[in-house]
């Protein structure tokens, strides 16, 4: 096990008792967030720590997609994002003299049961994030805390944190020397681009190839008007430019930086409005609430994980911002790495299974960030000449192909014989509209899904695999069901009673034909371990079984509940 020496042995610096958290958090972000949230969700005693007093309170990301809300509809918080959120409708890019070079649709149904795309403000994510935390009597929040040091040991993890606190004329919080000590058995840092935590640990990352400055201006609308496209992008070589929705109540305009030009400049009010004066846009229409210049950048961890202790979101990856998969990258990792951890921590499965965590994610978010950086590079090529060239192919009929969208193709994974995905595995599972009893809703908003679930749409599964892998499935937190069809289809009404669960539109019925299948296995992140016939369920059943709890525990606790540490302070 690898040790990390605290710079200092204060033996004044007050502990947290003698408590072993299930789960130290590292950041209060939408990363932390969303795995605090989780991690309440399951009844799991975990601290979430925070160098922040208080949420940031301003929107920094824009785009969530549809498996996004729906992690946040699972911890119920997607309400007042989603009231706010503005459905995407199309994204367009114009040249400098304003002629539309490409406009494209965005926004459709998504397998996740919402629509495929929005832009909204991440404050008000963040605080519905928060107050679903806020109510679990498990997770504990700790603003005005940053984590300093750890020391890792056998069957845990010490870390110190200390207080800090605003001084007027510093922009971050400062350090006060007062620090107390927590012991979790794993911690999670989700503590941004320049974690701590990833320094501490001594983990390099991958440089993709992009390091560019933007001016970003967040500003609060006062009154409607109108632009020359909603979203979309302004492809002029003197000065690319991104323009989005925040919301329904705010909006983003972002600007390209040359190399030869000092940021420091740009921070000026009056600057603002000077590029904000080709939008026609004034004071009286807009309230700017934020003027800063980022440095989007392409890097990825080489280890997210060393011994107990785990990178997610920003401190494992980061991506340019062109196809606003940042942060929801970094809840995905939350996901991915919850349930894993749950099933450790249960003692239900192996220590080794936490070793997929970044078998699974690192491609997924490699992908994405790929496909992100080509994205960005038709729209902002500055060169003129270049730039000229794109316009006259676009004139000419010229269309980017659209990427396909990234899927899991590593880890716990229904496969064949060679080794090769059986689709739908790796897949995004399907949420659609059920009915049970008198209501109609969302498959999650009626039937427990936190687990994995095993959804059929002809016989009970329970029925195929028999009493004994049942009950094994049932001790991994397996939920079995059968979707019927509606009474349009071909049951009857009379067919139905209240115990059933109905696919009102026919969404379950076209999902298991067009991928040939009567049965699939759904992990807890929604994506899909396999799909098969009912006749293959058993074997299907038993690869999930060997891939998830085949290996015995092996020093994992299987108490939900704080337990005593041991009394040693020797380093492993």
């Amino acid at each position: 096990m690898p040790t990390y020496l605290r710079s200092q042995d204060d033996d004044s610096v007050k502990a947290d008792g003698d408590k072993i958290h299930d789960l130290l958090i590292i950041g209060g972000g939408s990363v932390g967030l969303t795995l605090g949230a989780t991690w309440a969700m399951l009844g799991r005693d975990a601290v979430v720590f925070d160098r922040q007093p208080e949420l940031y309170g301003l929107p920094r990301v824009g785009h969530i997609d549809h498996e996004i809300v729906r992690i946040l509809q699972q911890l119920g918080a997607e309400g007042p994002t989603v009231e706010d959120a503005y459905a995407t409708k199309s994204y367009t890019w114009i040249n400098a003299e304003g002629e539309t070079l490409l406009e494209f649709p965005w926004g459709e149904d998504g397998i996740s049961g919402w629509h495929s795309d929005y832009m909204q403000n991440s404050a008000i994510l963040e605080r519905s994030l928060l107050d679903r935390l806020l109510e679990s009597e498990t997770v504990e929040h700790m603003p005005s805390w940053e984590v300093v040091d750890l020391v890792q040991h056998d069957d845990h993890v010490e870390l110190t944190a200390e207080r800090t606190h605003m001084v007027p004329g510093e922009p971050r919080p400062v350090l006060t020397g007062e620090h107390r000590r927590f012991r979790g058995r794993y911690v999670v840092a989700c503590d941004g681009a320049n974690s701590r935590t990833r320094h501490m640990l001594g983990v390099d990352r991958d440089d993709l190839g992009f390091n560019e400055k933007w001016l970003v201006i967040d500003a609060r609308i006062k009154r409607p008007f109108s632009l020359a496209f909603d979203s979309g992008q302004v492809c002029d070589p003197r000065r690319p430019t991104t323009v989005l929705p925040l919301g329904k109540d705010h909006r983003r305009w972002e600007w390209h930086l040359r190399p030869d030009e000092n940021p420091e400049d740009f921070l000026q009010p009056d600057k603002g409005w000077e590029l904000l004066a080709p939008f026609d846009v004034t004071e009286d229409d807009i309230e700017p609430v934020r003027q800063l210049v980022y440095t989007f950048e392409a890097r990825i961890a080489r280890r997210w994980r060393s011994g107990r202790v785990f990178l997610a979101g920003d401190a494992a990856h980061t991506m340019p911002p062109f196809m606003g998969q940042g942060m929801c990258s970094g809840m995905r990792d939350a996901r991915n790495l919850a349930w894993k951890l749950d099933l450790v921590l249960s003692g239900a499965a192996d220590e080794t299974l936490l070793d997929t965590y970044q078998a699974e994610r690192d491609p997924h978010v490699r992908d994405w960030t790929v496909i992100s950086l080509e994205s960005g590079k038709i729209p902002c090529i500055i060169d003129p000449e270049e730039a000229r060239k794109r316009d006259e192919m676009f004139r000419a009929g010229f269309r980017p192909p659209m990427p396909d969208f990234p899927q899991l193709i590593h880890g716990i994974l229904h496969r064949a014989a060679d080794g090769s995905l059986v689709a739908p595995a790796g897949e995004l599972g399907l949420q659609g509209r059920v009915q049970v009893a008198d209501r109609t809703d969302l498959f999650d908003r009626l039937l427990p899904t936190t687990g994995f679930t095993i959804v059929s749409i002809t016989d009970d599964p329970r029925t195929a695999l028999g009493p004994q892998r049942t009950a094994a499935l049932e001790r991994l937190g397996c939920h079995f069901y059968t979707v019927r069809p509606s009474a349009s289809g071909t049951s009857s009404p009379t067919d139905i009673v209240d115990t059933d669960i109905v696919d009102v539109d026919g969404t379950y019925a076209d999902y298991f034909r067009t991928r040939g299948i009567e049965v699939v296995i759904n992990r807890p992140d929604f994506y899909v371990f396999g799909g098969s016939d009912m006749s293959g369920l058993t074997a299907l059943a038993d690869d999930f079984l060997d891939q998830t709890a085949a290996a015995q525990p092996t020093g994992a606790s299987r108490h939900r509940e704080p337990v005593t540490a041991t009394p040693s302070r020797g380093h492993a």
